[in-house]
């Protein structure tokens, strides 16, 4: 059956605004990466006006202040996040990664590489030459690994954040589809026991150089830096933004959506709830600026 916002409109009980057009549904976007069959949700009204094509889930309030893209097949109603998830769950399960097909023996033939045993390795998975693989660990669907990187023993690359939201009329939270990637970059190393979440419709990404301690988590759609360093017990909240040459001390904590500028030091049990300029330390709870 083909999806498009009509079907949509009348199952989901949602006000489906006049079009030019009325695209099949196909795919699900983001503002980076869409099309006219993609289906896509806006949180505000600086992030409606962005979407170029496609078929968009917004606010009502939202939609009322923009001019119209007719290239944009609108849709509305009062908490499209909720709709969003429920329709790509229910519609778009098949686009969902795969967790359970364990594809490493395909990564076995590859020489160049080291994987320990009981590991599992999921669809769509990329492991550059001279990286390690150590025991029990998991690595998910659409996940990439670049070369020269050291993943410890139980290890969980790529697993689904912790998105919800909780519908009124069943009372129940409903699980935000993450069906985006993980992004390791070249010479990264990840100690035993830690987490990387794969991003909600994007990548997470750590990125070249960065060395992560053991018992660390790194929320779902977080980017971090070049070369930083988190020693243990360190984690990172969803949507985090972290630059290069960080330091994080011994337990610290990002709050979700925070942002941490280039060559930064946080000290010890350090939580970290504000933004954080280039080059300054800052420790304590809340953490504050020492220099």
């Amino acid at each position: 059956m083909k999806i498009t916002p009509r079907y949509l409109s009348n199952k989901y009980k949602i006000r489906l605004h006049d079009a030019l057009n009325e695209f099949i549904c196909s795919n699900i976007g983001t503002i980076n990466h869409h099309d006219k069959n993609s289906l896509c949700w806006a949180k505000t009204t600086q992030k409606l006006r962005e979407y170029k094509i496609g078929t968009v889930i917004c606010n009502e309030n939202h939609f009322s202040e923009i001019n119209p893209n007719k290239n944009i097949v609108y849709m509305t109603c009062s908490n499209p996040r909720l709709l969003f998830a429920k329709i790509v769950n229910q519609e778009f399960s098949h686009l969902l990664p795969d967790n359970f097909t364990n594809d490493i023996n395909k990564h076995r033939k590859n020489s160049n590489i080291i994987i320990g045993e009981n590991v599992f390795i999921g669809q769509n998975v990329s492991i550059g030459n001279g990286t390690k693989i150590e025991h029990n660990t998991t690595i998910y669907s659409n996940t990439l690994i670049g070369e020269n990187c050291n993943i410890g023993s139980s290890v969980s690359i790529g697993t689904s954040g912790l998105g919800l939201e909780k519908d009124p009329d069943t009372n129940i939270l409903i699980s935000f589809p993450q069906i985006g990637g993980v992004i390791i970059e070249d010479f990264v190393d990840i100690g035993p026991h830690s987490t990387v979440r794969r991003s909600a419709l994007q990548n997470t990404r750590i990125s070249r150089g960065t060395k992560i301690g053991s018992l660390c988590n790194v929320g779902h759609n977080s980017v971090i830096g070049e070369n930083c360093i988190l020693t243990s017990n360190i984690i990172i909240a969803g949507s985090s933004k972290i630059g290069h040459d960080v330091f994080f001390g011994i337990g610290c904590t990002v709050k979700n959506a925070v942002t941490i500028g280039n060559n930064c030091t946080l000290g010890q049990s350090s939580v970290i709830i504000d933004k954080v300029p280039n080059n300054e330390t800052w420790i304590g709870n809340p953490a504050k600026k020492i220099k």
